[in-house]
């Protein structure tokens, strides 16, 4: 039977590792700022060059301000024009003076064969107007200015002066500046990346340290945490070692105080015991307060499962206890056979331990008939302990009611069944359980399972 009570289950609990979850977070939190810098430089870089468009165009427009000239009833640029583009064909670079009712006087060479989009929205009179056209379905900045021209009779004509220029460096060149910004942002993100990473790998060096610390004391390599730990874990680590300082101290303090409790009250009552009163009820009480004493005496001084006590060799334990009980039992001529790695290791109190073993070989030494066999094995957290006989074995039925207290399994001698009740205890103590079944022997064979 096992003594692991029913519903309830071992939780586990994973948990990410911190430098995980800060590189992560890290990583996160510098993606979306470079990102956004990223996509704020662009659009600074972006407007930087329509601007610098629209004041090339302003200033082309100037130049064609200077170069026209008013003959009858029409424009005329002549050769004055300095800007060769718009003398070269379909240089993406086009102007065209109209009137303002839309009536076309004057139209670059580099558009002689293209026909040139009216804007939707035309300026008022001194006005300019930067926007965005298609002109054959390609992307272009178009740039008006409403002006008033007087001719040499006082006359006014409202002009409109329109000059196309094709978007296609302004895209190249931004799509050029997005390549290297994001080549250079990409730069930036896996240096920072790897100087953060080395960072809090330098800054959480000391909590690494105190969980390898910790995992020393767990199994039983140390006593107490290292003091040279940061300020900030020098708290922690002082009162833990503190801690374990009080509980090792208590614990000793409570040994010796129910150690000097049992000597002050066996005495007393061995004393009772001797004495010639033949009083049945009062032999009875004597008799009883001996075993209420003897079990929770023994109760007591178990203690119990210790997240940071230390580890013990199983085979000198066992080995003391079978030398012992061969002088104990000589009349039968025990065999006992020790089948166990000498290296196998339980996360057990020795006293626990000496008080766990030396029952149940007790109890088998008092079943056998001559042989006892004890054998081992391991796995990845639990260390199992099979204790054979060769004696008359435990019934089914009567198996379930063994580690009860007061029952007892046998009539080999003297006792109270209080035994096994302690045995189920220390195991129930360390979160272990035990179990009884049929021996290859032909006895019973008690199966253990203990923390590694």
């Amino acid at each position: 039977m096992s003594l692991v009570k029913p519903g309830t289950e071992m939780r586990t609990h994973s948990s990410t590792s911190i430098t995980k979850r800060l590189i992560i977070a890290s990583l996160s939190m510098m993606a979306l700022l470079l990102a956004a810098t990223g996509i704020a430089i662009d659009r600074a870089h972006t407007t930087s060059l329509i601007s610098a468009e629209q004041d090339q165009l302003r200033l082309q427009f100037f130049g064609l301000l200077g170069a026209m000239e008013w003959q009858n009833g029409s424009v005329d640029m002549g050769d004055r024009l300095k800007e060769p583009r718009f003398w070269q064909f379909r240089s993406g670079l086009y102007a065209q003076v109209r009137l303002r009712n839309g009536t076309p006087l004057w139209q670059s060479v580099s558009s002689e064969t293209i026909p040139l989009p009216m804007p939707e929205n035309s300026p008022r009179g001194g006005q300019e107007l930067f926007s965005e056209i298609q002109v054959y379905k390609e992307p272009f900045f178009v740039f008006q200015y409403h002006a008033v021209w007087e001719t040499e009779d006082d006359r006014e004509i409202p002009l409109i002066f329109s000059l196309y220029s094709s978007q296609t460096s302004v895209i190249n060149e931004r799509k050029k500046f997005q390549n290297q910004l994001t080549l250079w942002l990409g730069l930036v993100l896996s240096i920072s990346l790897l100087v953060t990473a080395l960072i809090l790998y330098w800054g959480l060096r000391p909590l690494r340290d105190l969980a390898t610390d910790l995992k020393r004391l767990e199994s039983g390599d140390t006593s107490k945490l290292q003091p040279d730990y940061p300020r900030e874990l020098k708290g922690i680590t002082r009162n833990l070692n503190q801690l374990l300082d009080k509980e090792k101290k208590q614990r000793e303090r409570y040994r010796n105080t129910l150690a000097d409790l049992a000597h002050s009250l066996k005495t007393p009552l061995a004393i009772l015991k001797g004495s010639n009163n033949k009083d049945a009820a009062v032999i009875e009480q004597i008799d009883r307060m001996d075993n209420i004493i003897n079990y929770q005496l023994k109760r007591a001084v178990s203690s119990g499962k210790q997240n940071l006590s230390g580890r013990i060799l199983l085979y000198p334990l066992l080995q003391r206890l079978c030398n012992t009980l061969e002088k104990v039992y000589r009349d039968k001529s025990l065999q006992f056979q020790l089948l166990l790695d000498e290296q196998q290791v339980v996360a057990i109190d020795e006293q626990d331990a000496m008080e766990l073993f030396g029952n149940l070989l007790d109890n088998a030494s008092k079943a056998c008939k001559h042989r006892i066999v004890i054998s081992g094995e391991n796995n990845s957290s639990t260390s199992k302990i099979y204790i054979n006989d060769d004696g008359p074995g435990i019934s089914e039925e009567f198996r379930e009611r063994l580690l009860k207290r007061g029952i007892r399994g046998d009539q080999y001698g003297q006792g109270q069944g209080l035994g096994l009740a302690i045995v189920g205890d220390i195991i129930d103590s360390y979160e272990g359980s035990i179990r009884f079944n049929d021996s290859d022997l032909g006895g019973a064979c008690v199966e253990l399972s203990l923390p590694k």
